[in-house]
């Protein structure tokens, strides 16, 4: 348990789909925070990037409902698993080679709880984007 201001508060957070039937929990101060801006993020998200919350893959639990999953390469050759809800299709997480779980920074329950520490991927990133400089940029690693 953690405390702020006084109170107790979980060291878990929750978060789930748009439609509330696939719901999960994870911990609270991740690994980092990434805005990816990796081709497959770019699909993924629609957007220019993904917001990356990063944690050990154990560390996910469900607490209602089971995702779905498809395994697909990354652009880079890594085995990625992609989890999402199966009634609405929202992308909650990717099962990460490493051992890691990128969770969805928007499904979080607490989006404001999202805070980015690093840009990853910028070679990739539209042209029209918009960056974050003050974030420090990941390395890319082979």
């Amino acid at each position: 348990m953690l405390e702020s201001k006084g109170a107790i508060m979980s060291d878990r957070i929750s978060g789930g789909c748009l439609c509330g039937s696939t719901q999960f929990e994870t911990n609270r101060e991740p690994v980092m925070q990434i805005l990816c801006h990796c081709t497959d993020c770019q699909t993924v998200s629609g957007s220019a990037f993904y917001t990356a919350y990063i944690v050990p893959l154990e560390s996910v639990t469900l607490t209602k409902g089971e995702p779905g999953g498809f395994s697909v390469k990354s652009d880079k050759g890594r085995d990625n698993r992609r989890r999402f809800c199966k009634d609405c299709g929202t992308r909650l997480w990717a099962e990460l080679e490493m051992g890691f779980a990128s969770v969805n920074g928007m499904a979080l329950d607490d989006r404001s709880h999202f805070n980015p520490t690093h840009n990853h991927r910028l070679e990739t990133a539209p042209g029209w984007c918009a960056l974050n400089a003050l974030l420090e940029t990941l390395p890319i690693t082979p």
